[in-house]
C-alpha cells in the first residue's frame, strides 16, 4: 500500500506546480542534479524528497502495476511525470513500470515519451532499454533531433552484446517496427565497423523475440544480411552474427540442414562460422544434434580454430548443455587447441563475468586459464601474443591495469560504464584515449620493429592492432555525443592520428625489404610484420567514411592496393605464402571487395558485383591471378564466376598492354568489359 506522507506530498506538489509553474525547474534541478537545492520553499523541499524516498520502491512492488495506476488516478500525472523525467538517471527505479501506469491516458502520452527518452538517455542498460518502445516506432531515430538517444542506443547495444544478452522485450519493439529495424541493423549492417559490429550484437539479442508471427519480410531481410556479417574477417562482427544464426534457428528449423551443411563442409570460414553457430543453439534444438557436437568436440583431429569455434559460443553453451561445455574445457585446460581455443575460452567467460552476478561461478574457469598463460612456453610468435591476450582478458579476476598501451580495452570499459550511467569524466576521458591513439601506436610500433625481445615485441604487435581497430570502432563517438553539460565535450581532431596509421602498413613492408637486402630472410621476425601490415590496412579501410578526415573509401582502397603489391612475393607469385600471411591476405581482400563494390556484395550475380573489381583491379593495379583468394574470403562465391573474372580481367590487361595503334583494342576492350559487366562504370569511358 501506498503511504499517507507519498499522498501528502504528492498533493503538495501538484497544489504548488499548478499555482505556480515557475517552480517546475528547480523541483527538477533537486531530483537531476543538487538535492541541497534551498530556492524551493522549506515544505516544498520535505514534499520532494519524500517522493524520491518512497517512489522507487514503489516502482519496485510486486504489485507495483495497480499500486501507480492508482496513483496517478488520484494525482494526475504532472508531478510523477516530472519527477519521472528528472530521476531519469536513478538506477533503483523501475521506470519502466511508472511510465506504463501512465501510458494508458492519452493526456499524458506526449510527457510519458519524452520521460521514456530521458530514460533511454541517462538511465541504466535493462530499464533503459525496456523504456525504449515507449519512445515510438523508431521512424525518428535518424532524425538530428534525435542523435543523443540514437548515440545512447549504440552504446546500451554495444554492452549488450558484451554481455550477450538476449532481450526479448526489446526485439518484439524491433521486430514490430520495420523503420526501427532499419535503423538499428539495415543500414548499419552495411556501414562503419562500428556499425556492423552493433548490427550483429543487436541481432545477437533480439532473434530470441522471432516467432511463427513476426514479418516475413524482415525475417528474409534478416537472413541476407547475416551473410555479410558472418563473413567478415573481424571477429568482433562475425562471432555475434554466428550466435545469432545459431540463436535464429532455434526457432527456424528450416536453417538447421544449412548449418550442419557447412559445419561438414570444407571451407574452413564456413565451418568455423557453422560451429559457432551449432554450439550457440537452444537446449531444446540442440537436444537432437547433441552427438554431432559432442564428436566435434572430442575428436583429436580438428585444427585448433575448431576448438575455438565452439569456445566462442561459451555464453549459451555454458548454460544450454553444461555437459559439452565441461568436455571442451577439460581440452582447452589440457593444452588442446593451443593458445588459439585458451583464447577464445577466455572471452566467452569474460563475457559472462561482464554480466556481474557469476563472479563466483566464473572466476575459477578464468583464473585456470591465467595461471596457465603465465607459465606456459609459447613456442612460435603467435602463440606468444595469443597468450599475452589470454592474460590480457583474465585481468579482471585480479583487477589488475591494463597494458598502458593497449586504449582499446580502457575505451571498452567506458563504454561497460556509460551503459549504467551518464558520466562526464567518463566522456572526457574518451576524448583522451581518442587523443593518445597516435602516441601509443607510434610507441608500440617502436618496440615492435626495433625491440630484440619476442615478448616485447608480441605486445607491442598486440597494442597496434588494438589502437588500429579502436580508431576504426570510435566507439567514444557516442559517448560524446551523450555528454551532458551545457558545454558538451568536443571530439578531437585525428587527422594526425589517421596519418600516422595508414601510412604504417606501407612503411613496415619497406622496413621488411630491407632488413631482407641487408641481413637476409628472417622469417620468425619479419612474418609477423607482414601480417601486421596487412591487419592495419583493413583497419585503415575500416576507419574509412565516418569523419572528414582521411581519404574516401575509392582513395583508400586504390591506395592499399598499390601497397599491398610491396608485399614480397604477391604480385609475382614467386613466394609460397605461410598460413598467417594467406589468413591475413583473404581478409584484406574481402575488405577491398567490401569498399569498392559496398553493399552489393554477395547479393545477386556474383559476376555483377566482383566484374568491375577484377576489370580495375586488372587495368590499375596488378595481375587478377591475385584475386583467387577471395576464394577463401567468400566461400558461398560462385567459383565459377570468380574463375571467369579473374580469366576475362587477364585478357583485359593483356589487350591493353598490346599497345595496338590507333585505339583498335577498344573493340576488344568493349567486348570484355562487357563479359565482366563493367560497362556502366568509368572503366569503360
Amino acid at each position: 500500500m501506498t503511504s499517507a506522507p507519498l499522498h501528502q506530498a504528492l498533493t503538495t506538489l501538484t497544489a504548488a506546480l499548478s499555482r505556480q509553474p515557475e517552480l517546475d525547474p528547480l523541483l527538477r534541478r533537486r531530483w537531476r542534479e543538487d538535492p541541497t537545492e534551498a530556492d524551493l520553499p522549506e515544505g516544498l523541499r520535505a514534499a520532494a524528497d519524500r517522493l524520491s524516498e518512497e517512489l522507487p520502491a514503489l516502482t519496485r512492488h510486486a504489485e507495483a502495476n495497480a499500486l501507480l495506476r492508482q496513483l496517478f488516478a488520484d494525482h494526475g500525472g504532472l508531478v510523477l511525470l516530472t519527477w519521472s523525467s528528472s530521476s531519469a538517471w536513478r538506477s533503483d527505479t523501475n521506470m519502466l513500470a511508472l511510465l506504463m501506469a501512465a501510458s494508458g491516458e492519452d493526456a499524458l502520452r506526449p510527457t510519458v515519451l519524452g520521460a521514456a527518452r530521458e530514460r533511454v538517455v541517462t538511465g541504466p542498460l535493462w530499464d533503459a532499454l525496456a523504456c525504449v518502445p515507449l519512445t515510438g516506432d523508431g521512424s525518428d531515430l535518424d532524425d538530428p533531433v534525435n542523435a543523443e538517444l540514437r548515440a545512447r542506443l549504440e552504446i546500451l547495444i554495444w554492452e549488450a552484446g558484451s554481455r550477450a544478452l538476449e532481450l526479448p522485450e526489446f526485439g518484439a519493439w524491433v521486430w514490430r517496427s520495420p523503420a526501427a529495424f532499419e535503423a538499428l541493423i539495415g543500414t548499419p549492417a552495411h556501414g562503419t565497423l562500428r556499425g556492423r559490429v552493433l548490427a550483429a550484437r543487436c541481432l545477437e539479442a533480439i532473434v530470441c523475440a522471432v516467432t511463427p508471427n513476426t514479418a516475413q519480410e524482415l525475417v528474409g531481410k534478416t537472413l541476407s544480411l547475416l551473410q555479410p556479417l558472418l563473413l567478415h574477417p573481424e571477429p568482433l562482427v562475425w562471432i555475434h552474427a554466428a550466435r545469432a544464426l545459431g540463436r535464429l534457428t532455434g526457432s527456424m528449423e528450416e536453417l538447421q540442414g544449412m548449418l550442419l551443411d557447412w559445419v561438414m563442409g570444407d571451407s574452413p570460414v564456413l565451418r568455423q562460422r557453422a560451429i559457432t553457430a551449432f554450439a550457440s543453439l537452444p537446449a531444446d534444438r540442440l537436444g537432437f544434434l547433441a552427438s554431432q557436437l559432442v564428436a566435434i568436440v572430442r575428436s583429436k583431429d580438428e585444427d585448433p580454430f575448431v576448438l575455438a569455434a565452439v569456445a566462442a559460443a561459451t555464453p549459451y553453451l555454458y548454460f544450454e548443455r553444461r555437459d559439452i561445455w565441461d568436455r571442451l574445457a577439460a581440452r582447452v585446460y589440457e593444452g588442446d587447441g593451443g593458445a588459439i581455443s585458451a583464447r577464445a575460452l577466455a572471452r566467452g567467460l569474460a563475457t559472462l563475468w561482464r554480466r556481474g552476478n557469476l563472479h563466483d561461478e566464473i572466476e575459477p574457469h578464468l583464473r585456470r586459464l591465467r595461471n596457465r598463460a603465465r607459465r606456459v612456453r609459447a613456442g612460435e610468435f603467435s602463440e606468444l601474443r595469443r597468450w599475452i591476450e589470454v592474460i590480457a582478458v583474465t585481468d579482471i579476476v585480479d583487477g589488475a591495469e591494463r597494458d598502458p598501451l593497449d586504449l582499446e580495452i580502457g575505451l571498452d570499459n567506458l563504454m561497460r560504464i556509460a551503459a549504467e550511467c551518464d558520466d562526464p569524466e567518463a566522456d572526457a576521458r574518451a576524448a583522451r584515449f581518442a587523443s593518445s591513439i597516435a602516441a601509443s601506436f607510434e610507441e608500440a610500433r617502436r618496440t615492435a620493429i626495433e625491440d630484440v625481445r619476442p615478448r616485447q615485441r608480441a605486445a607491442a604487435i598486440n597494442a597496434i592492432e588494438a589502437c588500429a581497430r579502436a580508431f576504426a570502432l570510435r566507439i567514444w563517438s557516442p559517448l560524446l555525443t551523450t555528454s551532458p553539460g551545457e558545454v558538451p565535450i568536443e571530439e578531437p581532431n585525428l587527422e594526425a592520428t589517421w596519418q600516422v596509421i595508414a601510412e604504417t602498413p606501407m612503411q613496415l613492408l619497406d622496413v621488411v625489404k630491407q632488413r631482407r637486402q641487408h641481413e637476409g630472410a628472417a622469417m620468425a621476425a619479419d612474418v609477423p610484420l607482414e601480417v601486421l601490415a596487412l591487419r592495419l590496412g583493413g583497419y585503415a579501410l575500416d576507419a574509412c567514411g565516418e569523419d572528414t578526415f582521411g581519404p574516401h573509401s575509392g582513395q583508400a582502397a586504390h591506395d592499399t592496393c598499390h601497397w599491398l603489391r610491396k608485399l614480397q612475393g604477391l604480385a609475382d607469385g614467386s613466394r609460397v605464402m605461410p598460413a598467417s600471411l594467406e589468413t591475413a591476405l583473404s581478409a584484406i581482400f574481402w575488405r577491398l571487395v567490401d569498399t569498392a563494390r559496398g553493399t552489393t556484395l554477395g547479393v545477386g550475380d556474383d559476376v555483377a558485383w566482383l566484374g568491375p573489381f577484377a576489370a580495375w583491379w586488372a587495368l590499375v593495379i596488378d595481375r587478377p591471378k591475385v584475386l583467387e583468394r577471395l576464394a577463401t574470403a567468400l566461400p558461398m562465391m560462385d567459383r565459377r564466376a570468380l574463375k571467369h573474372c579473374c580469366e576475362q580481367a587477364d585478357v583485359l590487361r593483356t589487350i591493353l598492354s598490346m599497345g595496338a595503334d590507333d585505339g583498335n583494342w577498344g573493340t576488344d576492350a568493349q567486348a570484355t568489359l562487357q563479359s565482366l559487366q563493367a560497362t556502366g562504370t568509368e572503366l569503360a569511358h
